[in-house]
């Protein structure tokens, strides 16, 4: 095994939805920066996890998130030769937020090359195995295939979604007692719509799952929606996976088992028992399994419900969260709750990326502190690339000014980020 040392002011630990972006913020204003990524690809669940809808950008109000997460966004559509979607034209009848696409290659291929220009470090199937701090440095040790690699760091991102770094450094975590469940992401294609009558293929359906021949979660949204929904997106994020507990490597085993399980059930009920479903393709299929929440971060500050229902000013915001709550469960299957005004627009607080009683070390995306409520809607893409963004900043300025993140000022990470686009706070 080939022994490897580096030196970077940055770690970013996970290249996905927050670590992308955290990445591209720090190196832009100028620290060396370096990601482990224990995977093969930048952007997490939209790219390698194929949930490939970044939401919000845009509320009915005006704009929620932007900077970098909308740069490489617009980048991607104007690669397709595809206009950029004019937000005020939608109507936004079934949601108050604008769904938005990305095509899953394009975009990852755009993040890596802007990373790569910013000056970023890629390393692509490493994990984090250890981390100590020596003085006012971090020690981190990575292992990949054939390679060891200890980085001494100033500040580390812990972007993993599964706080492994915290829980690394033995810091606090939250994590609640029954998890809201994972999902395995694939495609649908083929399905011939003319043949498709709504209520017949529900009845068809509930026979089913009367029967057993499809089971509980095989369909997330039966709670809320009829199986035409299902038919309509090929299948694309309606699956729910029971106790997705990807944080180790045997639950991250057990959740890609079990969805593809029901992955392949799904298809099979499709074309022999669907009108019109007969020459249905299984078009896609990510390659691992997700979770929704699992372990994150104990915080300075715990978000609450009522400061993301009642969109809480806090003094020290760093970036606008998005305003409903998606909460999935075992029991009901899904649950949409929106704020009661489209002019509340929640915030995440600094101090909810903070790991209570740390150094030199941050929280983006889905490590953030919070309830199990608050966390339902914080989790959003959109959201978690913010977070990603606005600690970037908190790290590069902590780097450039000598002293710890924790020590920056919100509002100072706030100018950097609406430096490059972001959206004042």
């Amino acid at each position: 095994m080939r022994s490897i040392n580096e030196t970077v002011d940055i770690v970013i630990a996970g290249g996905g939805t927050a670590g992308h972006i955290a990445s591209i913020q720090a190196a832009r204003a100028g620290v060396s920066t370096s990601v482990i990524e224990a995977g093969t690809m930048l952007g997490g669940t939209m790219t390698a996890g194929g949930v490939y809808m970044p939401n919000h950008f845009f509320s009915t109000k005006g704009p929620v998130v932007q900077g970098i997460p909308w740069e490489l966004y617009t980048k991607t559509k104007e690669m397709e030769g595809l206009d950029i979607p004019d937000y005020r034209q939608r109507r936004p009848v079934e949601s108050p937020g604008y769904y938005s696409y990305i095509n899953i290659p394009i975009y990852a291929a755009v993040a890596e090359e802007e990373a790569l220009q910013a000056g970023v470090i890629l390393h692509y199937h490493e994990f984090i195995a250890d981390i100590k701090a020596v003085g006012n440095y971090w020690e981190i040790t990575s292992f990949g295939r054939g390679i060891r690699r200890i980085t001494k760091a100033k500040e580390i991102i812990d972007c993993t979604g599964d706080a492994d770094v915290v829980r690394l450094l033995e810091l606090d975590v939250l994590k609640s007692k029954v998890s809201q469940p994972g999902a395995l992401q694939y495609k649908i294609e083929g399905i011939e719509y003319e043949q498709v009558w709504k209520e017949e293929v529900q009845t068809i359906y509930e026979e089913a799952m009367n029967n057993g021949t499809l089971e509980k979660g095989d369909f997330a949204y039966a709670n809320m929606e009829p199986f035409k929904y299902y038919l309509d997106h090929g299948g694309h994020n309606a699956t729910h996976i029971y106790e997705a507990n990807t944080y180790d490597a045997d639950g991250q085993t057990r959740a890609n088992i079990e969805g593809r399980a029901r992955m392949l059930r799904m298809y099979n009920f499709v074309r022999k028992s669907i009108p019109g479903g007969e020459r249905a393709v299984l078009k896609m299929m990510a390659p691992y399994a997700l979770a929704r929440e699992t372990f994150h971060a104990l915080g300075e500050y715990v978000i609450e419900k009522d400061d993301f229902f009642k969109a809480t000013d806090f003094d020290d915001k760093v970036c606008n969260a998005f305003n409903y709550v998606d909460m999935h469960s075992q029991e009901i299957g899904c649950e949409v709750e929106y704020l009661e005004s489209a002019d509340l627009l929640p915030k995440v607080p600094f101090s909810a990326l903070i790991p209570k009683g740390s150094r030199r070390i941050t929280v983006a995306g889905r490590n953030v502190s919070a309830n199990r409520v608050a966390f339902a809607g914080i989790r959003a893409q959109c959201t978690c690339m913010a977070m990603g963004q606005a600690m970037g900043a908190a790290a590069a300025l902590a780097v450039q000014r000598g002293v710890a993140s924790r020590e920056i000022s919100s509002r100072d990470i706030v100018a950097l980020t609406v430096e490059h686009g972001a959206v004042p706070v």
